[in-house]
């Protein structure tokens, strides 16, 4: 590999992402867009597997660093704006289950990261943390996936552990396609729903959270399956 090559084409790809960035910490779809929450998630959440795959040494990159504190910072404001717009039509909010993708979502980019949070989104935080502990059962794969690394991160290891042995006792086993879920076959449009995704986060929960590997195993012939079907 030509090894400056591909840290300069790296070097231009992160330039081009920060002009992305609006001022508040947002990222835009395309330049002169306002800013967009998914794709923030989207972009955080990314930095954060490259970070744990040591393709990127965020500490040591200073410029990714402040880029990634204000994208936190934003998504933080998001889970306050959530909060407050919860507290203005239920005043049960403490004991309803009001967790949705985007707050899974968020929580889930946020955990790669362990910047501090600012002192009027902590009771946010807290929120939709504990949102996690008493509704993940109510949720998707892919979520249940989110929320168990989520949890895991934040050294709430009895329900993270929870998590993965419900998803391990309702898991498929076949000789021929390994280890997968019956919800994986039924493919939606949205980004949650898509097969080949939730088994790779899947795959990260076992991996991180059981240390499961020969579930992981299991699940990546599912995997190879759909490539060779799909090829």
């Amino acid at each position: 590999f030509d090894l400056s090559k591909m840290a300069d084409e790296q070097q231009r790809a992160f330039d081009k992402l920060i002009q992305m960035q609006t001022p508040n910490g947002g990222f835009t779809w395309f330049p002169g867009m306002p800013d967009n929450r998914y794709i923030t998630q989207h972009i955080v959440a990314g930095f954060g597997h490259l970070a744990k795959l040591n393709v990127i040494d965020i500490k040591n990159k200073s410029k990714i660093d402040e880029v990634l504190q204000k994208a936190i910072a934003y998504l933080d404001a998001r889970l306050t704006e959530d909060l407050v717009n919860i507290k203005k039509y239920d005043v049960a909010y403490l004991k309803k289950n009001h967790l949705y993708y985007d707050n899974i979502h968020a929580l889930y980019a946020r955990s790669f990261f362990n910047y501090s949070i600012d002192k009027k989104d902590e009771e946010a935080y807290n929120y939709f943390i504990n949102q996690e502990k008493m509704f993940w059962l109510d949720q998707s794969l892919y979520a249940k996936g989110m929320i168990a690394l989520t949890l895991h991160r934040n050294k709430e290891k009895a329900s993270a552990d929870k998590i993965v042995v419900s998803l391990k006792q309702n898991a498929i086993n076949s000789e021929e396609l390994g280890m997968y879920w019956k919800a994986n076959e039924n493919a939606g449009w949205y980004w949650y729903q898509a097969p080949v995704e939730t088994q790779a986060l899947l795959i990260e929960a076992f991996h991180e959270v059981a240390k499961d590997n020969n579930s992981v195993d299991e699940m990546k012939v599912w995997l190879l399956k759909q490539k060779q079907t799909t090829n």
